[in-house]
């Protein structure tokens, strides 16, 4: 029987994506095995992640700014005319990686199936509402179930833009994916065609 304190870290590391009691309990053990100015600092650096702010447009995680959009959205030399939908912000790194893709993104998230539906509305509000020119919605999601089951839906939903944007293609990551696969473990080959053959 584990110590308490021992026991609910386990437990809360264990709520972490894809991490099992087994490598939990490693967690653990490994930090309580640490220095105390070493746990010390991991706590800090926790602790700062609540300071953490999210883009006002695309959702992404940032540091605060006093325009409150992220490094991308701000970037003027990005191409405007062109949205990728994506789940997560590790997605979006794995694309800037392939360096084939230079408009801005829209992170949808993966934590639960309204929010999703919410962020999906919210951008084909606020795609009605701006009225600037656009001419391509990526949709980047994984090739998991859930990614395939968010990117049809998200496919009915903005095809509606298309009354307002009679040009606007919107498109789908090439199926060079194997099934099951998640956008942030892809190599760079492999996304870049991916992104060369959209459709």
């Amino acid at each position: 029987m584990l110590p308490k304190p021992i026991q609910h870290l386990i437990d809360e590391f264990a709520k972490l994506p894809s991490i099992g009691p087994r490598q939990a309990a490693r967690f653990v053990f490994y930090l309580l095995n640490q220095p105390k100015e070493e746990t010390e600092k991991f706590a800090k650096k926790l602790f700062i992640l609540k300071k953490i702010k999210y883009c006002s447009f695309c959702n992404r995680a940032m540091e605060t700014t006093a325009t409150h959009l992220c490094e991308i959205c701000k970037n003027t030399n990005r191409e405007r005319t062109a949205i990728c939908i994506v789940e997560k912000d590790t997605d979006i790194e794995s694309i800037e990686k392939t360096k084939r893709y230079n408009g801005i993104y829209y992170v949808i998230g993966t934590e639960d199936e309204n929010r999703q539906l919410h962020r999906l509305k919210d951008l084909i509000s606020r795609i009605k509402k701006s009225k600037k020119e656009l001419n391509e919605i990526i949709i980047a999601t994984d090739a998991t179930t859930e990614g395939e089951t968010i990117a049809l839906y998200a496919a009915r939903c903005l095809d509606e833009l298309k009354k307002i944007y009679p040009q606007l293609k919107i498109t789908r990551l090439g199926r060079g994916l194997s099934t099951g696969s998640e956008l942030e473990y892809m190599d760079e080959d492999t996304l870049t065609n991916a992104l060369l053959g959209r459709k």
